[in-house]
């Protein structure tokens, strides 16, 4: 809100964020011990006259493209949430109940919701009998109908558990009692996780309608692997597309370029992308490319490349996919047409051929990847040991040498 007052009063003034780690590192340098804020306004003031290349001038987005912004973070947030809770229902079940879930085809599925909601207790399951189970679980199964046999399933794999649990009660640890609380807790978790996922359904209208008016031509849902979720999350961060003068500036912007290490003539390669950007744009980037390069041969063979030529593991590779994604991305958006596929040496493709090429030519295969994953794990494991051996011979005392003369 600062700084839409500032730009509404003073429409010719540059206005410029700075980065939270330099300004707290130049804090630090000026204050030293004396302040315990990590960032104060005096420093603050003082950033343009010391780093003035790296101030980033603000951008101020229209109303709408502020407001799919903010829905679309707030709907990662939801769907975060949802799948936490999801993980720990089943985390529960699957510790109290082992065997259970897996009984049903669709673990989240109406049916296995009515079951956790009111049958979690094994022993009320098994005394109210297999035909009470199955009238609950065919009430509550709207899609498809629910057969004796997978009834059957569900009541042996109950069965099994009060069998288990009878035998245990004289541990008093878990009993019908327990059940009982259990069931509320997770009755509780569901009914927020249903709370949750009503929420994310009514947030994705008003997504679409926000995107359906701002990006009326759906350009972007032209790229393979960008649809309906990742498309808005696009749109919303990038805002004015003209904002960036070529795609090597908002490659630097999503920060899905490597870091630079520089000495003298010297430069490190392979470094980690600098991750600079928006979260939710690597998320999306992410999420885009590993369906893309799927469908388009170019993303395929910049994935394929990475894996088979350069050594790379997976997230390594899909690095370099996310970086070829977002150019794509921003030259939809500022030329506002479809994206048309083509093959390495860049003629025009139909997405049958595109993905026989894909098949033929640019399939990683599983030893490939198994190798990859095994000397990924391999490194990681000697930068962990060397990192302890280092520290523990700085943390270690050191002997004293004592020499003894005889006479």
């Amino acid at each position: 809100m600062v700084a839409v007052y500032l730009r509404s009063r003073h429409p010719d003034c540059r206005l410029v964020k700075a980065k939270t780690q330099k300004v707290a590192a130049l804090r630090r340098y000026l204050r030293g011990p004396v302040k315990s804020d990590r960032i104060d306004a005096l420093t603050l003031a003082k950033m343009p006259f010391i780093d003035p290349e790296q101030l980033d001038e603000i951008y101020l987005p229209p109303a709408e493209i502020h407001a799919l912004q903010r829905l679309t973070r707030q709907r990662k947030r939801i769907e975060q949430d949802i799948t936490g809770r999801k993980v720990r229902i089943s985390a529960i079940v699957d510790g109290y109940l082992p065997g259970v879930r897996r009984t049903f085809n669709d673990t989240w599925s109406s049916p296995i919701r009515a079951f956790l909601k009111s049958r979690l207790n094994p022993f009320i399951v098994v005394r109210d009998g297999e035909d009470a189970l199955h009238a609950l679980l065919s009430k509550n199964s709207y899609h498809s109908k629910w057969s004796k046999a997978q009834t059957r399933l569900v009541f042996l794999a109950c069965q099994s558990v009060a069998a288990v649990c009878k035998l245990s009660e004289s541990a008093g640890t878990v009993n019908e009692d327990f059940f009982m609380d259990l069931q509320g807790e997770i009755a509780r978790e569901l009914r927020m996780l249903e709370a949750d996922e009503i929420e994310s359904e009514a947030l994705a209208h008003r997504i679409a309608e926000l995107y359906q008016k701002l990006h009326s031509s759906d350009n972007l849902r032209t790229i393979p692997g960008v649809g309906e979720h990742t498309a808005p999350i696009f749109l919303a961060t990038v805002g004015d597309p003209s904002r960036f003068p070529n795609q090597s500036a908002f490659a630097n912007y999503e920060g899905v370029v490597p870091g630079a290490r520089q000495s003298s003539n010297v430069e490190a390669k392979g470094l980690r992308m600098t991750k600079a950007g928006p979260s939710i744009m690597r998320m999306a980037l992410y999420q885009a490319g590993d369906i893309g390069r799927r469908w388009d041969p170019q993303l395929a063979a910049v994935y394929y490349r990475g894996m088979v030529y350069h050594g790379k593991n997976h997230r390594q590779a899909m690095g370099a996919v996310m970086s070829h994604l977002g150019a794509r991305v921003l030259t939809v958006l500022k030329v506002d047409r479809p994206y048309e596929l083509r093959d390495i040496e860049g003629n025009s493709i139909s997405k049958e051929r595109a993905r026989k090429l894909i098949l033929s030519k640019y399939q990683v295969s599983e030893d490939i990847r198994r190798e990859r994953r095994r000397r990924n794990s391999k490194i990681s494991k000697a930068r962990e040991t060397a990192t302890y051996k280092t520290n523990e011979a700085a943390k270690a005392p050191q002997p004293v040498k004592v020499e003894t003369i005889s006479h």
